[in-house]
């Protein structure tokens, strides 16, 4: 395999994409993948044309036996298709799309700026077998571990910013001595929007002692206490118990 840096135009969607029924020729693959993504391209098309490819991902492509120069999209037929129709507003006035979706792609192919977006960075991979080994791993799930690990709901908040229900969450994690399997299932699926809601709730807050100022969660009890109904709380959530009267 290599790494290789390619034209928009050197780039063919691929006849046998997954995400469609075989396709006959390049034109229907994108009539086919219009259909299939619908909104969803137009909104990639959309952030391409405002923030240029992703730099974390590259297209996985084969070398044509049909088409000297042209390498055949195995992974990234989505971004390949937008930057296409971003490239050539022919193209988006020849396919079938609702009117609405047809004005939103002229609209951001008439300040589309190739030069963001080309060459486009790819890895050759040897043949579609070799291709297909890849594409499984990145699509077929978490695979314990070898494909793409979806974050839980804890990673998306501390991502996002340490709201109440993390900080409580993080507290009784740090320093309520958890069992190993009580961890487990903390890490895995927390329901963290539910103990979101209980923080969230005055009545709540009060009887366990705690404040909410300026989205932090505050109490002046002894770290000792403040943590006994926390931990109660957030165990029989992990546990999926109703929690325990306050």
């Amino acid at each position: 395999m290599s790494a290789k840096s390619l034209k928009i135009d050197s780039l063919d969607l691929d006849l046998e994409n997954p995400r469609i029924r075989l396709a006959t020729g390049q034109r229907d693959a994108m009539q086919k993948i219009i259909n299939e993504q619908k909104i969803k391209l137009i909104n990639l098309a959309e952030s391409i044309a405002e923030k240029e490819f992703s730099p974390i991902d590259r297209c996985l492509v084969v070398r044509s036996h049909l088409r000297s120069g042209h390498f055949i999209v195995l992974e990234g037929n989505r971004r390949v298709l937008a930057a296409k129709l971003l490239k050539n507003p022919a193209l988006v006035r020849d396919l079938e799309m609702l009117e609405a979706h047809r004005k939103r792609l002229e609209k951001s192919a008439a300040a589309f700026n190739v030069k963001l977006v080309e060459p486009v960075d790819c890895y050759e991979v040897s043949d579609r077998t070799e291709g297909v080994e890849w594409i499984k791993q990145r699509h077929s799930g978490e695979a314990e571990g070898r494909g793409i690990v979806s974050w839980s709901a804890i990673a998306v908040s501390r991502f996002k910013g340490r709201d109440a229900a993390l900080q409580a969450l993080d507290f009784v994690v740090a320093h309520a001595d958890l069992t190993e399997d009580q961890g487990d299932l903390i890490e895995a699926k927390f329901p963290l929007t539910t103990l979101d809601r209980l923080l969230s709730t005055p009545d709540v807050r009060t009887a366990i002692g705690f404040e909410l100022l300026g989205g932090k969660l505050q109490t002046e009890l002894p770290a000792e206490e403040a943590l006994k109904p926390l931990r109660r709380i957030v165990i029989d959530l992990a546990e999926k118990k109703k929690p325990s009267p306050i």
